[in-house]
């Protein structure tokens, strides 16, 4: 199975991927999609009508140490409010029977959750993003192998562009959260392509 565990959907702000050509894209490049928008899950539950498998979640922004970082639940059944204390966060995506996901973790230029205590109750760290610099990547799967966690890769995609060029490989038959996390624990493959800073400028101004 090929994942891509984090993109993001015309129901984030700064995002323009619609979501018929996300199922489209999906189909013909056999990827299932996490739809993680930032804190919403309309994306996701307007996803449903394509009859495409995917992941529903939300990236969601809480509070950390007086500041904000972003975790991601996974197979959520209703969103996490904003601002929610990043340990309550994890608590609520476990009691919706969801998977933790930490985004872009050690990514200086976004509010990665830079925490090993809390790292340590999550169940999978991103060690790929589309969008960082390879450095922070390097760190985040230093930690996911320090705490015997699953690591994954995401686009995050806000661009239909951006899609099919990032994915997680995993040895999984059945997109439920305790097969899949199993599944994960006996190891990943990573494929990944970095997109242009400039690029998405350019597109964002201009496409």
């Amino acid at each position: 199975m090929k994942i891509d565990f984090h993109l993001h959907t015309e129901f984030s702000p700064d995002s323009r991927l619609r979501l018929g050509g996300l199922a489209k894209l999906c189909k013909e490049k056999g990827i299932v999609p996490a739809i993680t928008d930032h804190n919403t899950m309309e994306g996701a539950d307007a996803f449903r009508k394509f009859k495409a498998p995917f992941i529903p979640g939300e990236e969601i922004r809480v509070s950390w140490k007086n500041w904000r970082a972003d975790i991601t639940g996974l197979f959520l059944t209703e969103p996490i409010p904003k601002s929610t204390d990043a340990a309550e966060a994890l608590d609520l995506i476990k009691g919706q029977g969801g998977l933790s996901y930490l985004p872009h973790m050690f990514d200086l230029l976004r509010f990665g959750l830079r925490d090993e205590g809390l790292a340590r109750r999550a169940d999978i760290i991103e060690v790929f993003n589309g969008r960082s610099f390879g450095v922070f990547d390097r760190k985040a799967e230093a930690l996911a192998k320090k705490l015997g966690k699953p690591g994954a890769a995401g686009s995050d995609s806000h661009f239909l562009y951006e899609f099919g060029k990032t994915w997680t490989e995993v040895e999984c038959d059945e997109l439920e959260p305790k097969a899949l996390l199993r599944a994960m624990k006996k190891g990943t493959k990573i494929v990944g392509e970095r997109t242009s800073f400039f690029k998405r400028k350019w597109v964002r101004h201009f496409g």
